[in-house]
């Protein structure tokens, strides 16, 4: 695929067929992620593969819970009502990228995580990153450690992938240029 076609036709799905995504096309999305540039060439991102629905299911629940807290539950209460899986939206496949916390981490790791959006995106597949899930679970390091996130590792993006129940339309975007110096 064109690297053009793959920017302007990639959308964030919130709604996805419960068909698991091949061992083959997983590979090819944790390796455009593993071939993402890095500050210094650190190579700092880490990848935590879920693929078992009710784990997938527990960390919705967490995330819900915390919006809760934080005054957020009502909207979601209201969205539960028409999709049970607001957080995941069915999702059969959660990757966590993690890293050491450090000063390019952060910037590292969204490198990584569009990378694997697109290459998704050329083999068929949706994708979304969840920023709920960053928001909300970030700082429960019991949860985090749960999932296999080290004490000196930060979340930084949680992405979800599968088969689309419907692609959207692309929308066209202003290139919002603030100031052009020449």
């Amino acid at each position: 695929m064109e690297v053009e076609k793959a920017i302007m036709g990639r959308r964030s799905i919130r709604d996805y067929e419960t068909k698991p995504i091949p061992e083959e096309a997983l590979a090819k999305i944790l390796k455009a992620g593993a071939m993402a540039p890095s500050a210094m060439d650190a190579q700092p991102c880490r990848f935590i593969v879920i693929e078992n629905r009710q784990k997938i299911l527990e960390i919705a629940e967490k995330v819900k819970q915390k919006l809760g807290v934080l005054g957020m539950g009502a909207r979601l209460a209201e969205r539960a009502k028409i999709k049970p899986d607001v957080i995941f939206y069915g999702a059969p496949l959660l990757i966590l990228i993690v890293a050491e916390k450090g000063d390019w981490s952060e910037t590292d790791c969204n490198l990584a995580a569009q990378n694997m959006m697109l290459r998704a995106y050329d083999l068929g597949l949706g994708s979304c990153y969840i920023g709920f899930m960053k928001k909300t679970i970030r700082d429960d390091r019991e949860t985090l450690r749960e999932l296999g996130i080290k004490d000196n590792q930060e979340l930084y993006c949680p992405l979800i992938f599968g088969y689309p129940k419907k692609w959207p339309e692309p929308k066209d975007r202003v290139e919002n240029i603030q100031k052009r110096i020449k």
